[in-house]
């Protein structure tokens, strides 16, 4: 009889066993929180001219993140497992140019963590330059970003949330050359009208203004 009833106690001890790690799985199968973007700023792309070339200077992007409780094991003694570790945000161009050629998503690391019922900022890319100066240049454009923004609780479980926002990339200006007066022993660029570099005579062309002096000799 005692042997029976210690075979049946084991039983029930492994049950019992069973019962909690089921439980516990529970929470490794969903999140019990969700990732929600308060604030966005996304600073303009600024642009500066030299030598004919346009270059592109970026500006990080913040983002205020939430981490809500979905239901009360959020808030209990499991908290801290439900903390949001930022890993990546994929972002999607929709340009306002329709002719120009459609932009692969871009992929962007995003670092740090949200704690559970709390909330924290992070900066971001949203762009690079391959982006900007690839195909047609993006100079004076906008773009409308899909970012979708991913990471996982400290338990492991992975949690997403997607956001939009706005992309301005500034104008290139245009470099002012000067003209370009040939045929006289100067022969430097300069600011001259056409009427400026005939009278200097002695065989002068006007080579055309802002066109042809791209260095401070003339071609």
């Amino acid at each position: 009889m005692r042997k029976y009833t210690r075979i049946l106690a084991s039983i029930v001890v492994l049950a019992a066993a069973g019962w909690f790690a089921s439980c516990n799985s529970t929470i490794d199968k969903e999140p019990n929180v969700v990732l929600e973007v308060a604030q966005l700023t996304i600073p303009p792309i600024t642009t500066a001219t030299s030598g004919g070339i346009c270059t592109f200077t970026i500006t990080n992007a913040n983002a205020t993140f939430n981490n809500k409780p979905k239901n009360s094991l959020a808030g209990s003694s499991e908290a801290p497992f439900n903390d949001i570790v930022l890993q990546q945000v994929v972002v999607g161009y929709a340009w306002d140019d329709p002719l120009v050629a459609t932009t692969p998503n871009q992929v962007f690391g995003i670092g740090g963590t949200v704690p559970a019922g709390g909330s924290s900022s992070a900066q971001f890319s949203v762009v690079n330059n391959a982006v900007l100066t690839s195909g047609t240049p993006r100079d004076g454009h906008t773009a409308s970003l899909t970012m979708v923004f991913s990471g996982a609780t400290v338990a492991g479980e992975p949690v997403s949330v997607t956001s939009g926002g706005s992309l301005t990339i500034n104008t290139c200006t245009t470099e002012s050359f000067g003209a370009c007066c040939t045929g006289v022993s100067s022969g430097a660029c300069s600011d001259l009208t056409q009427t400026n570099c005939i009278a200097l005579g002695g065989g002068a062309v006007f080579q055309g203004n802002n066109t042809q002096c791209i260095t401070t000799v003339c071609p």
